[in-house]
C-alpha cells in the first residue's frame, strides 16, 4: 500500500460521502463483486447490506465463514458476523473482515454504500483523516 492515499468524496443524492471501491468475494457468482464501502468512525463493527450479502452467499457457503455474534446498537437481538474477504482497490489491500448483514437505507440509484466499515476493522490498521466534506486521507499503519 502506498504510504498515503486520498479518496475524494462522491456526491450521492444531496450528500457527499467518502466511498471506497471494494471487491468482495462472491461464491454464488464465482467471481468478486464490486461494491462501495463507507468508513464510519462511529461504528464499532462493520455491517453489510443484507441484499448484497445474499447476492453472494447462501447457507452452504456461510457455515465456514461464521465468526461470532455481536450486539449492534439499537437492535435487541445478537447478530451473526461472517468473515468475508474484501479487496480495497484504492489501498491495493485484501483483508478478511467480520461483517453483520443488516437492512439499511438505499440512497437511490447508482453509487451507494453496501458496506459500512467500523473501527475494529480498517480503522485499527490505518490512520484515517476526514478532511471536511472534500476528501478522506488514509495513511498506512500496519498493512
Amino acid at each position: 500500500m502506498p504510504n498515503e492515499i486520498e479518496v475524494p468524496f462522491v456526491k450521492v443524492n444531496d450528500t457527499y460521502l467518502p466511498l471506497l471501491r471494494v471487491e468482495m468475494e462472491c461464491p454464488k457468482l464465482g467471481k468478486d463483486y464490486l461494491i462501495y464501502a463507507l468508513p464510519d468512525s462511529g461504528s464499532k463493527f462493520s455491517i453489510i447490506r443484507n441484499d448484497t450479502f445474499l447476492r453472494c452467499f447462501d447457507k452452504s457457503s456461510l457455515k465456514s465463514c461464521l465468526v461470532d455474534k455481536v450486539m449492534i446498537s439499537n437492535l435487541l437481538t445478537p447478530k451473526e458476523r461472517y468473515g468475508i474477504k474484501f479487496r480495497f482497490e484504492e489501498l491495493n489491500y485484501t483483508i478478511h473482515i467480520p461483517v453483520a448483514p443488516l437492512d439499511f437505507v438505499n440512497l437511490g440509484e447508482g453509487i451507494y454504500p453496501s458496506l459500512i466499515i467500523g473501527r475494529e476493522d480498517l480503522f485499527s490498521r490505518t490512520t484515517i483523516c476526514f478532511d471536511r466534506n472534500v476528501r478522506l486521507i488514509i495513511k498506512a499503519n500496519d498493512l
